[in-house]
């Protein structure tokens, strides 16, 4: 896969949340993930809620949307900006890739709905069910753990969203939009010692709520390695 590709990383977690992981950007955490992928592709990241944005769209083949600890719903300029360069990247047909809060940001920015989690925070890893089918999914994989950590979710997709897995707790945890948008609700590019970081640094987490996500991280070892793969092979697709 050692093609030349150029990535935007749109960096949507705000500079005051960096201390909670060490100082650790949730774009070079893509990168590091990434880039063993496919060693031609230029990773640049943008720290949008800096407003840090591509001067040019069409110097990039796909754009990447990180998670956030914002919401989807929060009145930032950044936010209704990033909306606008996602609808206008896929409308050229650059793939766009959202998650966690990038997944919901799509669906949103294309006209699905957003809301709070009927059970509350989903933190931990969990299993996603991959019901679709496409060729980048190379290795084949019918289930597939992903780290999660989010209180809202995508509560109806976009109409020209098609879902292509599903956790036990929720549907639509992954989705496609035409040939070129792919999000998913999850956090493949975080490790074990930054979600327990997270977890120390949320203090609206109650402390039911915090034992049981500390075991469900400690459950099993995620398939980040699978996702990455997957994510490379659609932006090159």
């Amino acid at each position: 896969m050692n093609k030349s590709i150029r990535i935007a990383i749109l960096d949507a977690v705000p500079e005051s949340y960096w201390a909670d992981d060490r100082g650790i950007t949730d774009s070079q955490k893509f990168i590091d993930l990434l880039q063993p992928f496919n060693t031609n592709a230029r990773l640049d990241a943008y720290y949008v809620s800096k407003n840090q944005f591509p001067g040019n769209i069409l110097d990039y083949d796909a754009f990447l949307v990180t998670g956030s600890p914002c919401s989807v719903h929060d009145e930032h300029d950044w936010i209704a900006r990033l909306a606008d360069l996602v609808r206008e990247s896929a409308g050229l047909g650059k793939r766009v890739i959202g998650s966690c809060f990038g997944h919901q940001l799509v669906a949103r920015a294309f006209g699905g709905e957003v809301g709070h989690n009927e059970n509350g925070w989903l933190i931990g890893n969990f299993d996603l069910r991959i019901t679709g089918r496409y060729d980048w999914m190379q290795p084949v994989s019918e289930i597939t753990g992903m780290y999660h950590f989010n209180q809202e979710r995508v509560t109806r997709l976009p109409k020209a969203a098609k879902a292509f897995a599903h956790t036990d707790h929720y549907a639509d945890h992954g989705y496609t939009i035409g040939d070129n948008v792919m999000c998913f609700q999850g956090h493949p590019e975080q490790s074990r010692l930054s979600m327990i970081n997270f977890l120390r640094a949320t203090a609206s987490v109650t402390p039911e709520q915090r034992e049981r996500a500390v075991r469900n991280i400690e459950a099993a070892q995620p398939d980040a390695h699978i996702w990455g793969e997957w994510m490379m092979r659609f932006m090159l697709a």
